[in-house]
């Protein structure tokens, strides 16, 4: 009997130190996660962020950026997963480390290097808001009560409902400086008929 009680000792002690050890990783991850979506941290983390975005005027002057009522979205808002902390911090990750290595395999001191870069930085932002139907854009705007105040805006608001399309499938060039949008991407939007 003294083995039985030393097992379920043993488990109960181990459980709860999981227990305590699961909490604390949540909260360190969500400490993390905070600390590495905030606009000071994306724009000094990467050189090439710092040079070629924070201190472009078209991202700085952006409707997102700037607004009347002075909460304007910052990089995460756009960038980082609203689903909660697991994909946040995927996100985080998966960027990063991409992040990371694009810093060291190319020379963004180069402007070249940079424009080359931005263009396919800017397709993959486009291609995944494409396939999560807009989710960042939708955590700040409900479509539903979007109202254009322009004719025209209203009209394509009012087609895109019809059609199922997403925000970005429209709204590709919103924050930084233009890229033009691949075929492939138009075609995937509805937009290339």
């Amino acid at each position: 009997m003294n083995i039985f009680r030393f097992l379920n000792r043993t488990i109960i002690i181990t459980a709860l130190v999981g227990i305590a050890i699961g909490i604390v990783a949540v909260l360190a991850a969500e400490q993390v996660d905070h600390y590495t979506s905030t606009d000071a941290f994306c724009g000094t983390a990467c050189h090439s962020m710092e040079a070629y975005v924070v201190k472009d005027s078209t991202y700085m002057t952006s409707a997102h950026r700037t607004t009347p009522s002075g909460a304007g979205a910052g990089c995460a808002d756009c960038h980082i997963s609203k689903a909660g902390i697991v994909p946040a911090t995927w996100d985080h990750f998966i960027g990063g480390v991409k992040d990371i290595y694009a810093e060291i395999v190319h020379d963004f001191e180069d402007p070249e290097v940079w424009e080359q870069r931005r263009a396919k930085g800017a397709y993959a932002v486009r291609d995944k808001m494409l396939a999560n139907d807009s989710a960042n854009c939708r955590s700040c705007h409900d479509g539903d009560t979007v109202m254009p105040t322009r004719t025209r805006g209203l009209r394509g608001h009012a087609e895109a409902g019809r059609k199922g399309m997403t925000c970005i499938a429209c709204h590709y060039n919103l924050v930084h400086r233009s890229v033009a949008p691949r075929e492939s991407f138009l075609e995937r939007a509805e937009l290339g008929r």
